[in-house]
């Protein structure tokens, strides 16, 4: 079971929305609702995944699109309308949604409330066991993912019922304490006149228990959010963060050769076999970089190094990084393309990563900045092998994958003899959050990652050891920061896992 947990954290999509390098700080009525509702007083409501006990006067409706639908193409944007219905009492703040079947059936509906200092609130929906939790989001600029509020020292103090009607839509029913005390779990602390914002995501064809959500209100589409007020609107003031792109750019570094060698190796994480003494060993270092406050620490550095070879068939991977703890999070990981400028694809990048969990073949989808999925999770293949290993003070990492798998699904790029592989990679080390050391540089005053492009030689020829640092390509860092993002381990599902 372990395996299965560590695994799902690393298929998180990216953020459960609202996502920056940077934020900037607005009031609602710089950024005004797309839709402002009252939360009128019932004396009680019954859960019941039912609206008949419901006031239709005080009922709203929201579109919510998809992760990677591109607004400012000239193809209509897919929208589910949802309806929705907030009320409350002198204890409790009740909820009410329907979300039609119309791409798919939906499965779990979250509701994010945000815009008042110390309230990063949520209640997550899951229609397939009829589950609710309470969540925590972190704090503003922190791009960590929510978390259960126990998980934080808080109290789970959430209730819902939820209907699959199949073929019509999911009906979702829910209430929360309205002032719970729980600073800890980040609860809402409203009383009347005050108003909060509230997101909206939801899972549609997708499960809850092991993926992110793939709808929301808050997408490329729009920044759509509900404005909620207890009561009456009073004009209580709203504080909404939004991200503001950085421009960041990458290079396209040293140029690695891998050499053609016909021989047999045994994928244990060990550099016992032969052939790894006899091909060309390359040098790197990468840096640590906090995405969650822009910092780049030049000076807490890793010294690695790698090699590459290939048989026509496959090829083979060694990576070798200082590493003298060993630690359950530790993960190896490689993002590979068919170009240098792979991480500005929208039709997806091939993605490896090699634990103490063992070695998934996935791939990231950056135009909708989902996080690394499993390719047997999208239709491919889990093409290649891989292990990983300490000795010493090192960690080594050994993987290969088939040059040609065929996986369009997996969007893994195919390779011939004379082509050139596109890699960067990234280190999580010691780290509860995913990766925290990049293959990065400081290119005149700026950072930048460095893309490497592996060459595969032909049969019989040898190895030039020639350099190609001359590309400097824009992107921006909102872009990257989807990949990284989204390879946090998320406590959420783990969460999950445990209760069933």
């Amino acid at each position: 079971m372990k395996k299965k947990i560590i695994t799902i954290g690393l298929f998180i999509l990216l953020s459960y929305s609202i996502i920056g390098v940077a934020l900037q700080q607005v009031t609602a009525e710089e950024l005004p609702p797309a839709l402002s509702l009252i939360a009128p007083y019932e004396a009680s409501i019954f859960l019941d995944a039912s609206n008949s006990e419901w006031d239709d006067y005080y009922q709203g409706y929201i579109d919510i699109t998809e992760f990677g639908d591109d607004a400012s193409s000239t193809e209509s944007v897919d929208i589910i309308t949802i309806t929705i219905n907030f009320a409350h009492n002198s204890t409790h703040l009740h909820m009410y949604a329907f979300v039609p079947e119309v791409y798919g059936v939906v499965n779990g509906l979250l509701l994010h409330f945000f815009g008042k200092p110390g309230m990063e609130d949520g209640i997550q929906m899951d229609a397939i066991y009829d589950t609710v939790l309470d969540i925590a989001w972190p704090d503003e600029g922190i791009y960590d993912p929510p978390q259960p509020d126990d998980f934080l020292g808080g109290t789970q103090d959430a209730e819902a019922k939820t209907f699959k009607h199949i073929g019509v839509g999911t009906y979702f029913e829910g209430t929360k304490l309205i002032n719970s005390g729980d600073t800890l779990g980040k609860d809402i602390a409203l009383g009347w006149g005050q108003a909060i914002a509230v997101e909206v995501l939801a899972w549609v064809g997708t499960q809850p228990d092991t993926d992110g959500p793939n709808w929301g209100s808050i997408n490329q589409d729009g920044f759509r959010y509900i404005r909620l007020d207890i009561g009456a609107n009073q004009g209580d003031v709203l504080d909404i963060y939004v991200p503001e792109p950085i421009e960041m750019h990458y290079v396209v570094g040293e140029q690695y050769e891998a050499e053609y060698i016909s021989t047999s190796i045994i994928i244990d994480g060990e550099d016992t076999d032969s052939v790894w003494a006899d091909v060309i060993e390359y040098n790197f270092s990468i840096t640590g970089y906090n995405f969650e406050t822009g910092e780049w620490f030049p000076g807490d550095s890793l010294e690695g190094s790698l090699k590459v070879f290939h048989d026509g068939i496959n090829y083979y991977m060694f990576v070798k990084i200082f590493d003298v703890t060993i630690d359950e999070q530790d993960s190896t990981m490689f993002i590979i393309g068919k170009t240098e400028d792979m991480l500005n694809t929208t039709d997806g990048t091939d993605f490896v990563s090699v634990g103490t969990y063992g070695y998934y073949d996935q791939m990231i989808y950056l135009a909708d900045g989902s996080g690394p999925k499993n390719d047997l999770d999208v239709g491919g293949f889990n093409d290649g092998e891989g292990n990983m290993t300490y000795q010493g003070d090192y960690r080594y990492t050994e993987f290969s994958k088939p040059m040609a798998s065929g996986d369009l699904d997996g969007r893994d790029p195919d390779f011939a003899t004379g082509d050139k592989m596109y890699i960067t990679y990234l280190i999580s080390q010691d780290g509860e959050h995913g990766p925290n050391y990049f293959h990065m540089k400081d290119d005149n005053g700026t950072v930048a990652f460095i893309v490497n492009p592996v060459k595969f030689l032909a049969e019989g020829e040898e190895p030039t050891g020639n350099s190609e640092n001359t590309f400097a390509i824009g992107f921006s860092i909102t872009d990257l920061f989807i990949i990284l993002a989204a390879l946090s381990p998320v406590a959420l599902l783990i969460y999950r896992r445990k209760k069933k």
